[in-house]
C-alpha cells in the first residue's frame, strides 16, 4: 500500500508539473469539455466525477475566478446551477491537451498492453472494495466477538 500511495503522489505532482493543471481542476475542465449540449448541472458534474459536492464547489470557485468557467442558474429549474467552459477555459483545455497526451504516453510507454489492462482491472477491484469497506467493517463491528 505504501507503493500505491507513493506512486499516486508522484503521478499527481508530475501531471501538474508537466500539464500545468492540478488533476482535480483538470478533471473538471475535461468533463465540461467532453460534455456536449451546453452547460452541465453542477450536481451531474459531481456525480460524473464521483467528487464530493463541497470539494467540487471549491474547485469551481477557483475556476470561475480564473475566468475559465461560467456558472448560471438553470432556466427551467432555478434550483440548479449549470456549469460550462468559457472561451478562455476552452483555450486552456486545448492548450493543455497535447501535454496531457504526451504525459500519459511517456508514463505508460513501454508497458505491455496486458500489464496496463491488469493494472486497470486491479485498480477497479480496489475501488470497489473501498466503496464496500464501510459496510463490511460495520458488519464486523456489529458481530459479537465470539462469532468471529
Amino acid at each position: 500500500m505504501h507503493q500505491f500511495g507513493r506512486t499516486y503522489r508522484a503521478f499527481m505532482a508530475a501531471f501538474e508539473s508537466y500539464v500545468g493543471q492540478p488533476m482535480p481542476r483538470w478533471r473538471i475542465m475535461l468533463a465540461l469539455h467532453d460534455h456536449t449540449g451546453g452547460g452541465l448541472a453542477q450536481k451531474q458534474l459531481a456525480e460524473r466525477l464521483q467528487m464530493d459536492p463541497g470539494a467540487l464547489t471549491r474547485q469551481l470557485k477557483v475556476l470561475e475566478q480564473l475566468g475559465w468557467i461560467e456558472r448560471t442558474t438553470d432556466a427551467r429549474d432555478n434550483r440548479l446551477t449549470n456549469v460550462s467552459l468559457s472561451d478562455a477555459g476552452l483555450s486552456v483545455v486545448l492548450e493543455c491537451m497535447p501535454r496531457r497526451v504526451a504525459f500519459l504516453h511517456a508514463t505508460l510507454d513501454g508497458l505491455p498492453d496486458d500489464q496496463v489492462q491488469a493494472l486497470s482491472e486491479a485498480l477497479a477491484v480496489i475501488e470497489t472494495r473501498i466503496a464496500e469497506a464501510p459496510v463490511q467493517l460495520g458488519m464486523l463491528i456489529a458481530e459479537p466477538a465470539e462469532a468471529r
